[in-house]
């Protein structure tokens, strides 16, 4: 776990345990690096050292498989057997007794395959809309594709999209639960071979072409080598209902008061090549006006970090959420300072703390990813209310963890978006 050091007394040195990406780690662990993590042309990636080969994937949809001459292996949702002990449920515990080894496929007969609709034409690749962060203020940018309100922002699909999990042991999210849900992917040279798709952090969708993130993950970061991830789920397979969608980065913009030191003011704002296609499992997060105050609301954290910290931690393979409450930053301070930070710590202005509950907290690997606060009076919709940044240790009694305060920097992402000609309404309730 990589330590970042600051001066919070004029002669101490305090370590702080950041959520961030660490230099020298090649990916979140070897079973995500399977997905996520993909060789270049002509280039070999180093084989993982520990993880056993896994199982070969089961023809789908195809008769005298695993399922015997009369069933097939299929998705669940295209079963329509599977309702018959529980209507969309699916149990994600892996188990020995499916021979279609993945758990969102199932033995079906053909009688009861259900005929999924027809496809969606494939829609052309627009051209990359143009980032012009010096836009002349007479000129009419004209229509902009990326900035289409295609949905209201911050609606979480609490129930799932498609079907429900059952088995959760490690704090999973529904399918499609978060659709704001951003993964950060790197290129990297390691050893003198390039890996590519390397798990870098998390963070969120505030427009079909933009991308909320800590500044700890990007800053220095050369553009070209970056790309996002969007309506992923499980890293471990591709059967979900929807495919994943990668766009490239062109663009990073760091806050210009982001501190490395102490992580204050920990935002930035990634532009991407072209728009995403929104659908159920990709839609953007609403953002809360200048300055609103969360204190003691009961929040969601999401991510593809670590369950506690330290070795003894694993990495989530499939996204997990966390409920935290919002720490006021009083509290939050007063709680810090009888950690090792000590007693003359001051909370930066730009922070805000959820969470000091017993073993419920974001670690190692979710920086960047999002915290995100019901929307008052509108059920089922949210705003980001923090980006997860640092904290001390990982759900530890009493001590919350820390998070850079979105509400802070509303004015900062509006001018940005504005001077692009994105708008606002993608991120607008």
């Amino acid at each position: 776990m990589q330590r970042y050091r600051a001066a919070f007394a004029l002669l101490a040195l305090v370590a702080v345990s950041f959520r961030p990406t660490v230099a020298d780690d090649l990916s979140l662990d070897d079973l995500i690096n399977s997905v996520f993590t993909t060789a270049s042309p002509g280039k070999e990636v180093p084989p993982a050292a520990s993880s056993p080969p896994p199982p070969p994937a089961p023809p789908v949809g195809v008769k005298g498989g695993p399922c015997g001459s009369e069933a097939v292996c299929i998705q669940k949702y295209l079963c329509s057997n599977s309702s018959t002990s529980g209507e969309g449920l699916i149990d994600i515990r892996f188990s020995d007794d499916n021979p279609c080894v993945d758990y969102l496929l199932q033995c079906c007969f053909e009688e009861d395959i259900i005929q999924p609709p027809p496809p969606v034409p494939p829609v052309p690749k627009p051209d990359p809309t143009p980032v012009n962060p010096n836009p002349n203020p007479g000129q009419n940018p004209g229509p902009n594709p990326g900035s289409v309100h295609d949905a209201r922002c911050g609606r979480r699909n609490a129930d799932g999209i498609g079907f429900r999990i059952t088995g959760s042991k490690n704090n999973e999210a529904e399918y499609g639960e978060f659709p704001w849900m951003v993964a950060i992917l790197k290129t990297e040279e390691v050893l003198g071979q390039l890996r590519e798709n390397v798990y870098t952090c998390g963070g969120s969708l505030i427009h079909r072409q933009v991308v909320l993130t800590g500044a700890h993950c990007v800053q220095n970061k050369i553009p070209s080598h970056l790309k996002v991830r969007v309506g992923e789920w499980d890293t471990q397979t591709k059967n979900e209902i929807y495919q994943h969608q990668d766009r490239a980065v062109v663009e990073i913009v760091v806050h210009p008061d982001y501190y490395k030191g102490g992580l204050h003011n920990d935002v930035a704002l990634l532009f991407l090549d072209s728009p995403v296609e929104p659908n159920e499992s990709i839609q953007t997060v609403c953002l809360p006006p200048q300055d609103m105050v969360f204190n003691h609301e009961t929040c969601f954290a999401s991510g593809w970090g670590k369950d506690v910290f330290g070795k003894a931690g694993t990495y989530q393979v499939i996204l997990k959420k966390i409920d935290l409450p919002v720490v006021p930053n009083d509290q939050c301070q007063s709680a810090l300072r009888t950690t090792r930070l000590g007693a003359k710590f001051n909370l930066h202005k730009s922070f805000i703390c959820a969470g000091g509950v017993p073993g419920k907290d974001t670690c190692k690997g979710d920086g960047g990813s999002p915290l995100v606060c019901p929307i008052p009076n509108s059920p089922h919709h949210y705003y980001q209310t923090g980006l997860v940044a640092w904290g001390i240790g990982c759900g530890e009694n009493g001590i919350p963890g820390v998070y850079a305060n979105v509400a802070k920097f509303r004015g900062w992402i509006d001018q940005h978006m504005v001077q692009r000609n994105f708008g606002t309404d993608s991120y607008t309730p």
